[in-house]
């Protein structure tokens, strides 16, 4: 029933998910950077970027693992 309804409605793997949301998370984290910086909230700008290059760190991990499995 699962294996049809994945079918009928094409739904992404979860490998495709997962690179689509660190990309999305990625760009939120800019996005706050952006904003705090133009707003003056000076520690939100170093916690994004902290974030970001962490996402970043974690996307490029996850995506070389992915490789190493060659899922």
């Amino acid at each position: 029933m699962v294996i049809m309804m994945r079918e009928a409605i094409n739904m992404p793997s979860l490998k495709q998910f997962h690179i689509l949301f660190v990309c999305v998370s990625m760009a939120l984290c800019s996005f706050l950077a952006y904003w705090s910086f133009n707003h003056g909230f000076m520690p939100y700008f170093y916690l994004s970027i902290i974030t970001l290059v962490g996402i970043a760190f974690y996307g490029l991990k996850f995506y070389f693992k992915i490789q190493e499995l060659s899922l």
